[in-house]
């Protein structure tokens, strides 16, 4: 097999469409068609399901998809092993967790680009653990992302913790001053949260499940901007590293105040994970560390005591 029938199946499988693929590769669709029938004949597996609109993968072809972002990998690789200092160009696939994209995308994202001018940046974001499993497989080159205390990403990527964070919980300052509050009182009055799958949600399930109750819920959303600007106003009670609010927005910041809840305790930590071979762009994740790190170190807390 030839790695234009791998990069052609891999344009396949990312365009849903052979007519998509040719135009991204320059290629009419009987030539992308018929690489395609190569790489299965080679293989000796039906890569795609032709009865279904877009194009779908066969299991196979999911199995065959991973690997074939390997070998293109360990190809550019190993081109660029002898590119010397050749500045970083190109798409960077970058997963961030829902709450960390507003100091992602802040001023880290502002110095990569005026660092890397022929850089182009794609954010996905996502939960910590499918942001794992994505930059394993090779689909993103690497992820920010949040992990709560005790947890660690797999041994096989290379990561770097960059801060630990408490998780607090956030109420108005009207909301905070008629305290004071425990955490059923809370739960009564309502919360405004992310959607399953949350940590800092699966937190409070768990510190309010002796008390024979779930968390209540009045708003969800993944927008951490408006859930910062929801409890702002009085909506519910949140749930939020202080350090993190800041970047989300300032104004609402101002409007809140964290609330000592004996029964309730959590941390989570920000780290940084790479894929295992980043070639070129090495360098770009060396300076989103430094970026991010200096980010995370300079934000105040962002909000007053209660009892201020």
């Amino acid at each position: 097999m030839k790695l234009n029938e791998i990069r052609t199946f891999v344009t396949v499988a990312e365009a849903q469409s052979v007519q998509e693929a040719g135009n991204r590769l320059g290629l009419t669709q009987s030539a992308v068609s018929r690489l395609i029938q190569r790489l299965e004949a080679e293989l000796g597996v039906t890569l795609f399901d032709r009865q279904t609109k877009p194009l779908a993968l066969t299991r196979d072809g999911e199995v065959a998809l991973a690997h074939a972002r390997r070998i293109l990998g360990a190809a550019t690789d190993f081109s660029d092993a002898f590119a010397g200092s050749v500045e970083p160009r190109g798409l960077l696939r970058l997963g961030v967790s829902h709450v960390l994209v507003p100091l992602a995308a802040g001023r880290p994202l502002d110095e990569l680009r005026a660092a890397f001018p022929g850089l182009t940046v794609r954010i996905h974001s996502d939960w910590s653990a499918p942001l794992t499993e994505q930059v394993r497989t090779g689909v993103l080159d690497g992820a920010v992302m949040l992990l709560g205390d005790g947890q660690a990403p797999p041994e096989d990527l290379p990561a770097r913790r960059l801060s630990r964070e408490e998780v607090s919980v956030i109420a108005s300052a009207e909301q905070a001053a008629a305290g004071p509050w425990s955490l059923s009182d809370m739960n009564a009055a309502g919360w405004v949260l992310q959607p399953d799958g949350c940590k800092y949600r699966n937190a409070l399930g768990l510190a309010l499940a002796p008390l024979g109750a779930r968390p209540n819920v009045m708003v969800e959303a993944f927008d951490q901007t408006l859930l910062v600007s929801l409890v702002a106003r009085g909506v519910g009670f949140g749930l939020a590293p202080l350090r993190l609010i800041a970047p989300v927005d300032a104004a609402a910041a101002l409007r809140i105040r964290p609330v000592t809840v004996p029964d309730f305790r959590f941390g989570v930590a920000v780290w940084l994970v790479r894929a295992r071979v980043t070639g070129r762009i090495g360098p770009v994740f060396d300076r989103l560390e430094d970026s991010l790190t200096r980010q995370l170190t300079a934000s105040p807390a962002g909000v007053h005591s209660a009892a201020e």
